[in-house]
């Protein structure tokens, strides 16, 4: 595990914005900080997270992550938490994380800047593409 995240709470918002660091190798550290996460938005009474991964590595599997994500929706962890990523797109780990969460009806959306995932997480609304 060489990786650290960061959170602040919007309470006007009702946001929990949380920015992940570094390279994380196991899929336990993964869950780990998902649970974290998951945790700290119930604590502080949040529904939506802003999860900026734009500085954070998944060099896990594609099976470990499609396991876990199944995991997630089996044990509904998530409720009704909506969760946007921010993340480099041309990682395609990202995109198999955005696919298996949709298959799975998971709230987990990938975007490339704050304004797309806070327009998603407060409106319900995604830009359409130029």
């Amino acid at each position: 595990m060489k990786f650290s995240f960061e959170f602040v709470v919007d309470p006007a918002n009702k946001l929990l914005i949380c920015e992940a660091f570094g390279e994380a190798d196991d899929i336990i550290d993964i869950e780990h900080m998902l649970k974290t996460i998951v945790k700290i938005a119930g604590k502080n009474q949040v529904k939506n997270v802003v999860l900026d991964g734009t500085e954070f590595k998944i060099l896990c599997t594609n099976v470990e992550i499609a396991s876990l994500l199944m995991t997630i929706q089996e044990n509904d962890w998530l409720g009704d938490l909506k969760i946007a990523r921010i993340v480099n797109p041309e990682l395609n780990i990202q995109n198999v994380i955005e696919g298996m969460a949709e298959k799975l009806s998971l709230s987990i959306k990938n975007f490339e800047t704050r304004s797309e995932a806070m327009l998603w997480l407060m409106f319900d609304k995604v830009r359409d593409e130029p």
